[in-house]
């Protein structure tokens, strides 16, 4: 049996302003398909529901700010809609028979639509299937195989690996000096990793970039600490250190315990502490995804369909770095929730 959580009323303070309610979005055609190159589309969201529709929504965790800024898009948008919502999440992504099993209880449930945050790109795919012939289902952020699918949210990551490697292209164009980079990923085997890994290297090819060293490994605080340790034991001539949030994050503590002021940081994606970071001119850059934004649009994308509109298929925000020149002009919203915002399971 699917265990339901309820958090505390949900709070309309929480709400996105009323402005904020057409972006310009990268569409894909064919959908489902990263090997094409989207298209900017002015996309405008719905003001309110004709009914009130139920959503099922599963996500592989809650651990991170990034899930908790997607959860805040979900919830703020199903208030503002008028539409039922209930979450639901594996506590992991190695938790794949759990997700499994949430999925066929959504789909024998009382909803009318799923929202799914898989843990795998093709391990779900039967259990979608299977849900599909009762209720339409969306891909939600992660991208999937999309059969049994009916619509999708999210970016290809290889793009904010090409974001990120964007700053150096542009401070460092090639035949330029050496500037020399140490690169922290993320573990080697992983999926987003990866593409991200891919994007980073195709453009810092097009820059006066020397990548001194790369260092692999799972995204624990601890390990990530470690490796920007060593580069700086190893290579005491670099110049950035450029990787995953949690690598930079470690970063910023090494740095101030070894009194090393002279390296210089880049993320590959955008956390709270990425943004605190840059604030501070502690972070050079960082691409967000606007995670919270993608709830939003995966909770519209999916209303529109069941009342017959037409929908974008498959669709996401536009990437685009954070840095200290546009810090104070970015919808932050978009991209991260309030610090007050608590998980948000239930919205009636």
């Amino acid at each position: 049996m699917m265990k339901r959580i309820l958090a505390p009323a949900f709070c309309a303070a929480f709400a996105f302003s009323a402005q904020a309610q057409e972006w310009t979005v990268d569409s894909w055609d064919p959908a489902f398909d990263f090997s094409s190159a989207p298209k900017k589309i002015q996309y405008q969201a719905l003001d309110k529901a004709s009914q009130k529709w139920k959503l099922c929504v599963i996500f592989p965790h809650l651990k991170d700010p990034y899930w908790v800024a997607t959860n805040y898009g979900v919830a703020t948008h199903a208030q503002k809609l008028g539409v039922a919502m209930d979450l639901f999440e594996a506590g992991g992504y190695p938790n794949l028979d759990k997700q499994i099993e949430q999925l066929n209880a959504c789909a024998a449930g009382d909803y009318d639509a799923i929202l799914l945050g898989s843990v795998s790109v093709d391990k779900m795919t039967p259990a979608v299937i299977e849900a599909s012939k009762s209720m339409p289902v969306f891909a939600t952020v992660n991208y999937m195989k999309p059969d049994g699918l009916t619509g999708m949210v999210s970016v290809d990551w290889t793009d904010m690996g090409r974001a990120a490697g964007d700053y150096f292209k542009s401070k460092y164009p090639k035949g330029g000096a050496p500037v020399k980079v140490g690169w922290i990923p993320g573990p080697e085997t992983a999926g987003w990793v990866q593409v991200t890994d891919k994007g980073f290297r195709e453009m810092i090819a097009d820059s006066s970039v020397e990548l001194v060293v790369t260092k692999y490994g799972d995204t624990g605080s601890d390990i990530q600490a470690t490796f920007v340790s060593e580069i700086l034991e190893e290579h005491p001539d670099v110049q950035y250190i450029a990787g995953n949030a949690v690598a930079i994050e470690a970063a910023l503590s090494v740095l101030r315990r070894q009194k090393v002021d002279n390296v210089a940081l880049v993320a590959d994606y955008f956390t709270p502490a990425m943004y605190r970071g840059i604030r501070r001119g502690k972070i050079s850059s960082a691409p967000s995804d606007s995670s919270a934004l993608q709830g939003m649009l995966s909770v519209d994308q999916a209303v529109r369909h069941l009342e017959g509109k037409t929908i974008a298929t498959h669709i996401g925000p536009v990437i685009f770095n954070v840095s200290k020149a546009n810090e104070k002009s970015f919808p932050v919203e978009e991209s991260l929730a309030p610090s007050d915002f608590k998980n948000t399971f239930t919205v009636q």
